[in-house]
């Protein structure tokens, strides 16, 4: 059977670490986990990475690209507060789509093992944050949000929510829909950014 493109076998171990950990956590993944759940050898891993950490770091950059472009999409027409919510809702979508990305978010290898994992998770998060107050920042030179609405606290507070409804979310067993129950808390903080 032929190799694979580089960027496309990239794609599928990262791929199969965010499955991986979706499943099981951090704590259970190996080279071995990751190499078997995609049929290849462990050496054929390390002609792409260096090993795990640089694996687990390419998945969250690439996850979080991911969800950023998503999110971008989701902020294009309309209002601002229409265009807030969907990004709200997007971003719960692709995290029961996706809830390795979540469960990496959560992580003890990256808060606790792995200081360059947290350094990068760190610059993704302000790179979400500075999306979201952007977009806040819009919202309130447009008239739509209350003119002394503190950007920077409201976006950390949209933050919030996610983590919110991924507790949730995740303490039901990820039974039922992560968008559940969204709408409602959503109308909530739309109210208190008005």
């Amino acid at each position: 059977m032929p190799r694979k493109p580089t960027a496309e076998r990239q794609q599928e171990i990262e791929q199969a670490v965010l499955d991986l950990i979706a499943m099981g956590g951090t704590q259970g993944l190996t080279m071995a986990r990751i190499a078997a759940r995609i049929g290849v050898s462990e050496a054929a891993l390390y002609r792409h990475f260096s090993g795990k950490l640089d694996i687990i770091h390419a998945a969250i950059s690439a996850a979080f690209d991911r969800v950023m472009d998503a999110l971008a999409r989701a902020a294009r027409d309309g209002g601002v507060a229409e265009r807030l919510r969907r990004v709200f809702m997007t971003h719960l979508g692709l995290i029961e789509e996706h809830p390795g990305m979540a469960r990496i978010l959560f992580s003890d290898e990256v808060h606790f093992n792995a200081p360059e994992l947290r350094r990068e998770l760190d610059v993704r998060i302000e790179r979400l944050l500075r999306f979201i107050a952007g977009l806040l920042a819009s919202g309130v030179k447009g008239g739509e949000f209350s003119a002394d609405l503190d950007v920077g606290a409201a976006a950390a507070l949209y933050l919030g929510l996610v983590q919110t409804q991924l507790l949730l979310w995740s303490v039901d067993g990820r039974r039922g829909r992560l968008t559940a129950g969204a709408e409602r808390v959503w109308a909530l903080y739309e109210r208190a950014i008005r």
